[in-house]
């Protein structure tokens, strides 16, 4: 038998024993029991071991090389523990019951990663570790910005105007924007006197003059120390490190460690899913990108339209374009953070009354915040049903939402104890399931892994084409903005002192104005036509603008 029940009550495998039948599984509830293959030339390489039929990660990245170094994978492939065995706060056990550091260093001796983590080991080296999640710093500390940076180093000010966020230096922790709060983790990170960097996802939350500001600041960092780097935003991946390691497997089962390739090569073979060099497919499908930009769907009906609007704070003014909105119809809202985007979809909502001009039509709206809540001590399938009814068992609800989003199989997890992707997830469904017109998505790529971005964009354009409902979505990636709208509205502006919208416009021009404005220009990639950014004053980037084509096709 290869199932055996332990006094706590939960199954146990005999790995030793499983034939891969598959009857355990089918018969135990809630996949309590899930039966994972492991390719047979990872055997007796397991580098950590989470207890018995726990996660498994095989192989560690050794950092020899220069530069930024990145690790792309999808969540739940070990991208956290292999940071944390890097940073020394985890001891590999080698599937075996505890972790031994003389093991570790005999294991790894004469190679660079035995060297390293010899040198972890005997605090004869210094790190500094930007976390994943920073949406929890503003529940943890109270006081002005100043006072937590001045814990983490000298010379907080200077680092806050070099990243463009001066202003914040006297701000309460407690009133900082995602944005803000992902580069006030970034500040303390750099602040700290270390040799080498972590970066866990540190574009969350950034609009892309943002990301391409901390890229160039990484880059100049990486000339003097070593830096680290784990990221979903595929173009800023591509644009700011020099070679990769791909994590791969099966989500929360087993992780695989790839070899490192150069950057180009390594973000082409994670689109195809498939590592030619050593001849393993890890996906069953590859990602794609058009060759061609969609056009406006004339044939699509209007049902909400607005003349020019204007809004005023304090010290903010947003004025709009003339636009409208289609059935069908999924809308990217793109361009610097603070310029008006959330002001406009709250007028649209009927949330804000404009100071003049009009919108026709009220519409019934469905918004997912930026910062979703995860203080639920309720199962998800719960939390789901008290916000939808009965529409969570509604089959077209689960084909549609659901089952792309892989949420049945966290049915009985508690919200506050989901990752921050499944969270997002959880959200996305949570809005796309109730009675709506125009349903408003901000920010839902983050946390999500570049497999679950491709995976939603496609689920919500869907969603759009068979409900016919225009979806408004408010995102800062480019490869997932270009996976998923059919038209554009493009702010333009100062952060925090005025806005001005333009559209819906067609991709192309749409693509073409906002990037004109952050004055840099993409290319397409010759094999899988992904957006590439081209290098400033390089032969593309001279070409592209002498002819208008800052979004090439």
């Amino acid at each position: 038998m290869a199932v055996d029940f332990t006094e706590s009550g939960y199954p146990q495998i005999h790995e030793d024993l499983c034939i891969g039948c598959g009857i355990c599984a089918h018969r135990c509830p809630y996949e309590a029991i899930k039966i994972i293959g492991v390719p047979e030339r990872e055997s007796g390489k397991e580098v950590h071991r989470y207890g018995t039929n726990g996660f498994v990660l095989y192989g560690l990245p050794s950092l020899e090389m220069k530069g930024v170094v990145g690790i792309l994978g999808q969540n739940g492939m070990g991208k956290s523990t292999i940071l944390n065995i890097l940073n020394g706060t985890l001891t590999p056990n080698f599937a075996k019951s505890e972790g031994n550091k003389e093991e570790v260093l005999e294991n790894y001796k004469g190679t660079y990663l035995g060297e390293y983590l010899s040198k972890v080991y005997a605090d004869k080296i210094r790190i500094s570790l930007k976390p994943q999640y920073v949406d929890s710093i503003s529940r943890h500390f109270t006081g002005q910005v100043s006072d937590l940076l001045k814990q983490y180093g000298d010379g907080a000010k200077s680092k806050l105007e070099e990243m463009g966020i001066g202003g914040i230096f006297h701000k309460d922790v407690r009133y900082l924007s995602g944005g803000e709060l992902q580069q006030l983790a970034i500040c303390a990170a750099l602040l700290k006197a270390a040799d080498l960097y972590f970066f866990d996802e540190p574009s969350s939350y950034l609009d892309i003059s943002q990301r391409l500001k901390i890229a160039g600041i990484l880059r100049k960092l990486s000339e003097t120390k070593k830096v680290v780097v784990v990221e979903h935003d595929l173009a800023i991946l591509d644009f700011m490190t020099d070679y990769i390691y791909l994590t791969y497997g099966e989500a929360r089962g087993y992780g695989i460690v790839s070899n490192s390739y150069s950057t180009r090569q390594a973000i082409n073979t994670y689109l195809g899913g498939y590592i030619k060099q050593e001849n393993m497919k890890f996906r069953d499908y590859e990602i794609k990108f058009s060759k061609k930009p969609p056009e406006l769907d004339k044939s699509l009906v209007s049902f909400v339209n607005w003349s020019t609007l204007t809004k005023g704070f304090d010290n903010f003014n947003l004025s709009t374009e003339p636009g409208e909105l289609r059935h069908g119809q999924v809308v990217g809202v793109i361009g610097p953070n603070s310029t008006g985007k959330s002001t406009f979809v709250k007028m649209v909502a009927g949330e804000l009354t404009p100071d003049s001009g009009s919108i026709t039509n009220s519409v019934k709206t469905s918004f997912k915040p930026q910062s979703p809540e995860s203080d639920y001590q309720i199962p998800v399938l719960e939390f789901l049903e008290k916000s939808l009814g009965d529409r969570v068992a509604e089959n077209q609800f689960k084909n549609d939402v659901m089952r792309p989003l892989n949420l049945e199989s966290l049915g009985d997890t508690l919200v506050s104890e989901l990752s921050g992707g499944d969270l997002q997830k959880v959200y996305i469904a949570k809005t796309l399931g109730k009675e709506a017109d125009v349903y408003i998505l901000d920010e839902p790529s983050a946390y999500l892994d570049a497999d679950q971005r491709m995976i939603v964009a496609r689920m919500i354009k869907r969603f759009a084409e068979n409900n016919k409902n225009a979806v408004m979505v408010v995102d800062h990636d480019i490869y997932f903005i270009d996976l998923i709208s059919t038209s554009l509205i493009v702010f333009a502006g100062e952060g925090g002192k005025y806005g001005k919208s333009y559209g819906p416009l067609n991709l192309k021009d749409g693509m073409n104005l906002f990037l004109k404005n952050l004055n840099i220009t993409f290319r397409r990639d010759e094999n899988t036509q992904r957006p590439r950014i081209n290098k400033p004053d390089s032969r593309l980037d001279k070409e592209q603008r002498k002819i208008g084509e800052y979004y090439y096709y």
